[in-house]
């Protein structure tokens, strides 16, 4: 594990993640992996980050519903197999990494954003598919999940669009988004957003429920709630 601290995990201790790979990836991205890399995904500006940053990040998305599985960790194996051409002799520093991370938690925030660079803007698709893989895995996909899956995609940059794409390769339905709850696409201007906005908030207003009873009441302010959450997420990511 001193290899992994020293010179190529020791990012994960915390801080912003600086010098982050060192000799110690080298290790197992050697000129023969790097060819397999070049001829696989092209594109990509750091090769020993890339792999590293990605196998933490799907790491924490398994870490959603607890210690990985050994099928969750294959799945991690199969990623690397299969788009990089790794063979099985190639994988033996993925179980220290994996319990690397869930011991230190590391901030995902981070360690997308190092993804992103070394992808050079490319493959994030791929890894939140991956993710989707791993999160399916067992009872299937739980809410806290969904939710960490949902973080990814923000993270990447991932439209809501694009997200539905990948989620519907899996058999799952649309994604609720501020836009839907709105009642509106993504496409929609800021006017029409406000206007949304306002129609939907006239209409379950709490005060044109009181008097059908503390149910009815109930349910329009919890309504109510979610329109003006909806509405408060389109104006940050639209900067309004």
């Amino acid at each position: 594990m001193s290899w992994m601290l020293g010179a190529g995990l020791g990012f994960l201790r915390g801080g912003p993640v600086g010098a982050l790979i060192g000799g110690a990836i080298e290790h197992f991205i050697r000129k023969k992996i790097t060819q397999k890399m070049e001829a696989s995904l092209p594109g990509v500006a750091n090769r020993g980050i890339f792999v590293s940053c990605l196998i933490v990040i799907l790491t924490r998305v398994g870490m959603a519903k607890g210690p990985l599985t050994p099928k969750e960790t294959g799945v991690i194996q199969q990623f690397l197999i299969k788009n990089l051409n790794y063979s099985n002799d190639d994988l033996k520093f993925i179980n220290d990494i994996v319990q690397e991370t869930q011991k230190l938690k590391p901030n995902l925030e981070a360690v997308v954003e190092q993804y992103r660079k070394a992808a050079g803007g490319h493959y994030k698709f791929l890894i939140l598919a991956t993710g989707y893989q791993i999160a399916l895995i067992g009872n299937g996909l739980e809410h806290g999940g969904q939710e960490e899956i949902n973080r990814l995609a923000r993270l990447l940059g991932v439209t809501y669009e694009d997200h539905d794409r990948i989620r519907r390769k899996y058999s799952l339905d649309a994604l609720r988004t501020p836009y839907t709850i709105l009642g509106i696409p993504p496409t929609s201007t800021n006017e029409k957003v406000k206007k949304a906005y306002r129609e939907m908030a006239q209409r379950y207003h709490p005060d044109r429920f009181a008097h059908e009873g503390t149910e009815s009441a109930e349910a329009a302010h919890l309504k109510f709630l979610e329109i003006q959450e909806a509405f408060q997420e389109v104006q940050n990511l639209r900067g309004l």
